[in-house]
């Protein structure tokens, strides 16, 4: 009889801790949900690309950089 105590105790146990993480996973998970909603709301998060202007071509470096004339 005190295997059955044990084995129900353990049971319930388990029960629980299965309902606690469920618990934990959806709120981990509506949380996520609202932080990508933000994001995706949230107008500075916006990437806009930078207007650089004309590019020349940097030999030294071996990539384009802007042009150091303005072209006004």
């Amino acid at each position: 009889m005190p295997q059955l105590v044990a084995a129900v105790l353990i049971g319930a146990g388990v029960a629980a801790g299965v309902k606690w993480i469920a618990r934990e996973m959806a709120r981990a998970a509506d949380v996520a949900r609202q932080a990508q909603e933000q994001m995706t709301r949230s107008p500075e998060m916006k990437s806009v690309p930078k207007d650089l202007g004309s590019l020349e071509w940097d030999a030294d470096a071996g990539v384009y950089r802007p042009s150091k004339r303005r072209n006004a």
